[in-house]
């Protein structure tokens, strides 16, 4: 496939050029295609590394609790024709069984995706502050126990990628070691942490927050909490941006104070996002989309968005970022962050690709060099 009049997302700055893809794999500064090459005429539109998810409970319909690796491999499908190349469903903490029972059903859906690539699970709990519960059930929020830990990451099959927990809790340290021997991504959220806790463990390689700003001790002038933390110190974000979890005018000011490099665009996207009919629930729970973000039914606490990857460059685009800096929250820096070294539009890297137009409108999209 050879790909023309193009232009051409990368950290530094967009470039007008072509690309081949040959074997699955990206050739830059091709000129004179094979002869018998299929071409693409991008007509002038962008070509971007494929977007990654690393925090999404659900699409269309279809989502982690329902405890069912069609379910995910459902998303893969869906998720790929919306840009998206590799995403870490996300699960709600619940009773044990139920948790070590549905990393167990999840961990089968792997190797068999058809669309975008399942790069690991992602467990939002259980060990987070019942002060920070966000839409999670008081009786799923448990003290940190690294044995109950270790029955997790044993029926994910080694699936466990990443782990959102309160880094204030009593054993913190014990579990810190446990997720670096085992590779897991250690997040810190729905957290009541002070700033003093943050910088704890910061110095002890967790280094990353979820959803920065939701469901965390606020940043006050006084007491700077988790919120101030991951402004001010070496911390990397999620960011759910979406204009509702956070003010698009603290979205601008993320971008301003934050290095590019340290921005992660997430989702956060419940099972009825892009739903076209029946009874909407997450977490199985009853929510309504209201107010630009989906609510749970009986109290009205936000549960999630209904956002997209590439709706979310959008938004980021809108609210002052450059478009390859937010290009690069959604692609480059969530590859990072969980050791793809090779994501980006680039020579030899592999042809994981979305193309879209000024109006963000996605034109094609490339998964191993394969068209979706």
């Amino acid at each position: 496939m050879f790909i023309k009049n193009a232009k051409i997302i990368s950290p530094d700055g967009i470039s007008e050029g072509n690309l081949l893809i040959e074997n699955g794999k990206i050739k830059t500064g091709v000129v004179h295609f094979p002869a018998g090459a299929e071409i693409f005429d991008a007509g002038g539109a962008y070509i971007a590394p494929g977007f990654i998810d690393l925090h999404i409970h659900g699409y269309g319909g279809r989502g982690t609790e329902e405890c069912s690796a069609d379910a995910v491999l459902e998303m893969s499908t869906l998720l790929a024709k919306r840009g998206v190349t590799g995403f870490c469903p996300a699960l709600y903490p619940g009773g044990k069984e139920q948790m070590l029972k549905n990393l167990s059903s999840l961990a089968a859906a792997f190797g068999k995706e058809k669309g975008a690539k399942i790069l690991g699970l992602h467990l939002e709990g259980p060990f987070i502050s019942p002060q920070k519960p966000g839409v999670m059930r008081p009786q799923d929020i448990l003290p940190i126990d690294v044995k109950f830990a270790q029955k997790l990451y044993d029926a994910s099959e080694g699936r466990l990628k990443i782990m959102t927990f309160a880094p204030e809790l009593s054993g913190a340290d014990e579990f810190i070691k446990f997720a670096r021997k085992n590779n897991i991504l250690l997040q810190a959220g729905h957290t009541n942490a002070t700033y003093e806790e943050m910088l704890s463990v910061l110095k002890k390689g967790v280094t990353h927050v979820t959803h920065i700003f939701n469901a965390m001790s606020p940043f006050n002038h006084r007491a700077p909490g988790a919120a101030g933390a991951a402004l001010m110190e070496d911390f990397s974000a999620e960011i759910v941006a979406d204009g509702v979890h956070v003010h698009p005018a603290v979205i601008s000011f993320l971008g301003r104070v934050k290095a590019p490099e340290k921005i992660v665009l997430v989702t956060d996207a419940l099972r009825p996002t892009a739903q076209s009919a029946g009874e909407k629930l997450a977490n199985n729970e009853r929510v309504d989309f209201k107010d630009g973000a989906f609510r749970r039914v009986t109290d009205g606490v936000i549960a999630g968005s209904a956002l997209t990857m590439i709706d979310g460059v959008k938004n980021l685009v809108s609210y002052g970022f450059k478009l390859q800096n937010a290009v690069a929250a959604a692609s480059i820096n969530p590859a990072s962050l969980i050791g793809l070294k090779n994501h980006a539009v680039k020579n030899g890297a592999p042809a994981d690709i979305v193309i879209f137009d000024s109006s963000f409108n996605i034109k094609a999209v490339f998964i191993d060099g394969k068209p979706v």
